[in-house]
């Protein structure tokens, strides 16, 4: 890969977020998804589903907790050294965006630049199948409640053991999205009425290139 001058990243802070692009080629308009790895008031460093080559343009849509963000972008590197998992790196900087959505990314990075985050969790309310891995019997039936790239807040019936491992299943509008997980922790039984579904903090052990690509075309794509 070809990496290009100028890649000042001191006003990037580290955050993955989900996005979507679209390049126009001729006639045609090609989608694509992938996940912010740094953000700016400048530009974004990101991995994206397809290779581009330098001063490539795209449109992209940029999903956070508030909303998402838009702007025109160009590629201006191509990652020589990527981090550890990342396909398909690049720098891009904005090209042209509307002072609102200037102001929404000013208002994200600002906390950014005083604490490091490696991810933020959107809401997402999407029904769940699961069980645990390479067990039988019928599947669990929850719901999501906020969604990272590493993991989801999940919500289920009955209790389920942190350690456990749980293949899971996202329904969707797209279709389902299989995937596994890690239970991390559990809500605490004097935290609930009867009735309500049990808070559990999944992290995700599976998350191949492809699966996190459909997460993030998910996650992206919410209203």
């Amino acid at each position: 890969m070809t990496s290009t001058s100028g890649r000042a990243r001191s006003d990037r802070y580290p955050i993955q977020l989900p996005l979507l692009y679209w390049r126009k080629t001729g006639t045609r308009t090609r989608v694509g998804a992938g996940w912010t790895r740094e953000l700016g008031e400048r530009g974004f460093t990101a991995e994206l589903a397809d290779r581009f080559e330098v001063e490539t343009l795209l449109r992209v849509r940029i999903q956070t907790d508030r909303g998402p963000i838009e702007t025109e972008a160009k590629i201006v590197w191509i990652g020589a050294s990527t981090p550890a998992g990342a396909e398909n790196y690049y720098g891009l900087t904005y090209t042209d965006i509307a002072p609102e959505h200037l102001q929404a990314l000013r208002n994200l990075t600002l906390p950014l630049s005083m604490v490091a985050h490696a991810g933020m969790r959107l809401a997402m309310d999407l029904s769940v199948t699961c069980r645990p891995k390479n067990a039988g019997g019928p599947p669990l039936k929850g719901q999501t409640g906020e969604m990272s790239r590493g993991g989801m807040l999940l919500r289920l019936p009955r209790a389920v053991p942190p350690g456990t491992v749980l293949a899971l299943t996202l329904h969707s509008t797209n279709g389902p999205l299989a995937l596994e997980g890690a239970v991390v922790w559990s809500q605490a039984s004097e935290d609930l009425t009867p009735g309500d579904l049990i808070d559990h903090g999944v992290r995700f052990t599976s998350s191949t290139w492809s699966v996190s690509l459909a997460l993030g075309f998910l996650l992206a794509g919410r209203p």
